[in-house]
Formats: structure tokens, sequence, C-alpha cells
């Protein structure tokens, strides 16, 4: 059976996004940093400061409840604060602690090292082009 092109390319996305957490994971082992935690701060990074926990958990794509326990965690670990929300009373607004910030800036730095390696023989033309792609999917 012959798989359409874009089957294909779904696959290998999923794949190659295993990759890049595969070696973010082994990058960030010195840290004791698990793919929750620095997807986590990733996302709420890139949210912004402020953000409420319901819109970070559609963002990283998982169940509010899931989100709660990496919270919790990165609470304890006084990396996040929670607040209450001043629009809504119901939500909470989750912040980047000054605590974060230099862990933050030691994952970038380990980040930039995996993205040198796994992106080495790849031409930034390509790499334009598969940004174009995914920015095209990602407005539908």
């Amino acid at each position: 059976m012959v798989r359409e092109l874009n089957q294909i390319f779904v696959s290998l996305l999923f794949n190659a996004r295993n990759k890049v957490r595969f070696a973010m994971d082994d990058q960030f082992k010195p840290l004791d940093i698990t793919d929750a935690t620095w997807r986590t701060l990733y996302f709420l990074r890139q949210e912004g400061d402020g953000v409420q926990q319901k819109e970070l958990a559609r963002t990283m794509g998982i169940e509010g409840p899931s989100l709660v326990r990496l919270l919790d965690n990165l609470s304890e670990k006084k990396l996040i604060e929670r607040r209450a929300d001043p629009s809504d009373r119901r939500s909470k607004t989750i912040h980047l602690t000054a605590q974060a910030q230099p862990l933050l800036e030691e994952l970038d730095q380990y980040a930039r090292e995996v993205r040198s390696e796994l992106f080495a023989e790849i031409s930034d033309a390509d790499l334009q082009t598969c940004v174009r792609v995914f920015e095209r999917i990602l407005s539908r």
C-alpha cells in the first residue's frame, strides 16, 4: 500500500519531535530536569508572565489535572508561583520566579547545543521551508 506524502510527513514529524525531546532529556539530565518540567517552563515563558492555567494547558496540549501536578512540582521548587486572576476569581495565573531565570538560561544553553548538533547538516533554506510549512499548518 502506497502511503500518501502527507501521511509520511506527519509520521516523520512525530519521530522528529521525539528525537528532539530525547536529545533534550539527555542534555538536561545533569540539571535533574525532566521532559515535563522543561516543557512546562518553556511554554510558560513562551506564553508570557501571568498566563492562566487553563490557557497554559491548552498550549501544551495536556489536560488541566496533568498540568496541576506539574505546577505543584515547579511551585515546590520555587520556580513558579500561582496568583489569583484579577479578571476571574475562579482562575489562577502562573508566574515565573526570579529563581527560575538562571535555570532557564542554563536550559537555553543546553538547548542551543542540541539544536546545533541536530541541525548541523541542514541548510537555513531547508529550515526556512519547514518553518513556513509548520506556520501554515498551525494557521489552519
